[in-house]
């Protein structure tokens, strides 16, 4: 007892906060369960050992949180070549979907490869199937036969349903 007050030993300090304008600790007490925990203002931390462990305690925290939300950097695996030449070349030409049914591989890889979300395993396997897939083309291209190509793509939907007097349609109900 110390003044007429006992004196408990605290075994840890388990959270911090700031309340009426001063730091608070709540302390796990030694010998005692954790639902007898309890917020003690900072003057009455006796030991400042206590408070150094806590201070510890919070930086190893803080190293560990920022370890495990910082993700490493991803490095693009993707042939940047091949890249290009379908952006520029296969999709301005044929559709998205039509072309990874062609190459093989589903229109979901084929999307999440051009936008660089597939996973780094799945690249290798994707871009050998768009490789012979684009060579094939290619040749299909040069000796003027597109059977094995998918149909290529038309102009715009409104443009093709426009009549080629220029008029609009009667409208609905209208004869």
């Amino acid at each position: 007892e110390e003044g007429g007050a006992p004196v408990y030993q605290v075994d840890k300090i388990v959270e911090e906060r700031v309340e009426g304008g001063g730091l608070e600790y709540r302390i796990k007490w030694r010998g005692w369960g954790s639902r007898w925990n309890t917020w003690e203002p900072e003057r009455h931390i006796i030991d400042q050992v206590i408070l150094t462990e806590w201070e510890e305690t919070k930086a190893r925290r803080a190293a560990s949180a920022a370890r495990s939300s910082t993700p490493a950097p991803r490095t693009d695996e993707r042939d940047q070549a091949l890249l290009a030449e379908y952006r520029d070349k296969w999709l301005a030409r044929y559709a998205q979907a039509a072309v990874a049914r062609h190459a093989s591989v589903s229109p979901g890889q084929l999307s999440a490869w051009l936008k660089g979300t597939i996973g780094q395993r799945a690249v290798a396997g994707v871009e050998l199937k768009l490789r012979a897939w684009a060579a094939a083309a290619r040749g299909q291209l040069a000796s003027g036969a597109s059977d094995g190509l998918p149909p290529a793509r038309r102009a715009k939907a409104a443009e093709a349903r426009k009549p080629a007097n220029g008029r609009r349609g009667r409208g609905r109900g209208q004869r």
